[in-house]
C-alpha cells in the first residue's frame, strides 16, 4: 500500500474546500432568437411608438439585407386602432440597419393607403441600395 504525503497548508488554502469550478464560463455562439424575429421587434416597435396601434395582432413580412448592415422590409399587418374600434389591415415598407449588437432599427416606414407618396419614396430609395424585397408568387 501506498502512503499518502500532505504538504504543509495555510490556514486560508484549510477554509476554501478544493472545488473545481462547476460552472464554467460558456459564451453562448448561437442566438436564441432568429433574425426574422429581430425584424419582426424592431417593426413592431417602430409601428407602436410613431402610429396610433394600439395592439398588433399579426404580422407577415419579408425583407432584403446588403453588405453594409441596411435592410429593406415588406409586410402587412393586423392591428387595433387606438381611437377606432375595429380589427384594420394595412401594406408597409421600411427601411433600416442593423446595430453593433445585433437589433434591428427601423429609421423609416410608411403604410400604403396611409402616406403613398412617402411610400412611392422609401420604395425607391430601397430599390436604388439594392435591398427591397421581391415578391415571389407561388405556382
Amino acid at each position: 500500500m501506498g502512503k499518502i504525503i500532505r504538504f504543509n497548508r495555510t490556514q486560508e488554502e484549510k477554509k476554501q474546500p478544493e472545488e473545481t469550478e462547476k460552472q464554467p464560463n460558456i459564451k453562448n455562439i448561437f442566438s436564441v432568437e432568429t433574425f426574422t424575429d429581430k425584424i419582426r421587434k424592431g417593426v413592431e416597435g417602430y409601428i407602436l411608438y410613431n402610429f396610433a396601434v394600439k395592439e398588433i395582432l399579426g404580422m407577415d413580412i419579408i425583407f432584403r439585407e446588403n453588405d453594409k448592415k441596411e435592410v429593406g422590409v415588406l409586410g402587412a399587418i393586423a392591428y387595433e386602432h387606438k381611437r377606432k374600434p375595429g380589427t384594420f389591415i394595412a401594406d408597409f415598407i421600411g427601411k433600416g440597419h442593423i446595430d453593433n449588437k445585433g437589433n434591428v432599427i427601423i429609421d423609416e416606414l410608411a403604410f400604403r393607403a396611409g402616406e403613398p407618396e412617402y411610400y412611392n419614396t422609401i420604395s425607391k430609395i430601397l430599390k436604388a441600395k439594392k435591398i427591397l424585397p421581391e415578391i415571389k408568387e407561388k405556382e
